[in-house]
């Protein structure tokens, strides 16, 4: 079976969107799909609509409903084919609530089957919008462990230093400057606390802001754009992963990531968080920058608390985030569209 998947994002290989797709992509060849991956950060939409027409497949899936979205539906409708949409987010919080709403909604409504990452997403959607309710189906992320080439420089640390990790592209969703100002505390309580942020800088003016509060505190360092093949190597050195996030559409690359490699999660109490950081359980969740503090200082002095999170998320991930799995649940649905 052929498969066309519209990305907006494919290149450079850090960001959400572009790791969900190129691993959606290797995956499908071994539920017995042949995928091919026209991203919107390298053709154009008559680039794509071109590559379809040569290519013919079966379905047609597209990531993000306003992005990838629009595209799919105008070439769906030229070359004859369905297509499905995957919300990852900004779709769904954004898109859905500002001057877009009416274009995407036009998307929703036309696409012969929408997925959502979690149930919460679904419900969301569902609440606002009943008639997209029953071809909304939950087909959960997978997750696969990045390498750890990392090339460490400047970046070593001293023995005892107590790392958290926000990996994030610099942008206000991902509200990375708000740890700043409680892990500032916290280091002036245990002068070991460091803070490290590795991402893209997406939007400038906000990279710019994140970047001159970060100089400001010495016990944080911005480590730039961290390759998947090397990231790894800092999920395994840090001792907490954050995850700061003002919504996600469902479980974040990095939560799961954090997770599969048995790091102990300190989130946002945001849906997209609570549909796998379980509070006690798997991590641990805050409403506002006291919690925070109050969690953050809890991790730093309870080593067991810490060994107890990173097992109990490692548990959860294996056995419910296969990247398999994941790929034969879109075979599946790409089946039963397809009648």
């Amino acid at each position: 079976m052929k498969i066309a998947l519209i990305t907006p994002y494919h290149t450079p290989p850090v960001r959400g969107n572009a790791v969900t797709v190129r691993r959606i992509a290797a995956h499908l060849a071994a539920a017995g799909c042949e995928a091919a991956v026209y991203s919107l950060d390298a053709m154009t939409a008559a680039d794509i609509l071109h590559g379809i027409r040569q290519a013919a497949p079966a379905v047609i899936h597209a990531f993000h409903a306003h992005l990838g979205g629009r595209v799919a539906r105008e070439v769906a409708r030229a070359v004859g084919v369905p297509y499905i949409v995957t919300l990852t987010g900004s779709d769904v919080y954004e898109a859905l609530e500002d001057g877009r709403r009416e274009e995407t909604l036009a998307v929703l409504h036309d696409a012969a089957a929408i997925v959502a990452f979690d149930a919460s997403v679904k419900h969301h959607i569902a609440d606002h919008h009943p008639s997209l309710a029953e071809k909304t189906r939950v087909i959960p992320q997978g997750v696969e462990l990045p390498g750890d080439d990392f090339h460490w420089g400047e970046e070593r640390f001293e023995a005892g230093e107590f790392v958290f990790f926000l990996p994030a592209g610099l942008r206000p969703v991902k509200n990375v400057g708000f740890s700043l100002p409680p892990l500032a505390e916290l280091h002036r309580e245990e002068p070991r606390v460091r803070l490290l942020v590795a991402g893209l800088i997406l939007d400038e003016k906000y990279g710019a802001t994140v970047l001159a509060e970060l100089d400001r505190h010495p016990f944080a360092r911005y480590l730039g754009v961290v390759g998947r093949d090397a990231i790894g190597a800092l999920y395994r050195r840090a001792d907490v992963i954050l995850n700061t996030s003002r919504f996600e559409g469902g479980m974040a690359n990095s939560v799961l990531e954090a997770m599969a490699f048995g790091r102990p999660v300190l989130a946002a109490d945001i849906e997209g968080n609570r549909s796998i950081v379980l509070e006690g359980k798997t991590g641990l969740l805050y409403r506002d920058e006291g919690e925070f503090l109050r969690k953050a200082r809890q991790l730093l002095e309870d080593d067991a608390l810490r060994r107890h999170l990173g097992e109990r998320g490692s548990r959860l991930v294996q056995e419910r985030f296969s990247p398999e799995r994941e790929a034969v649940a879109y075979r599946e649905l790409y089946g039963r569209v397809l009648g």
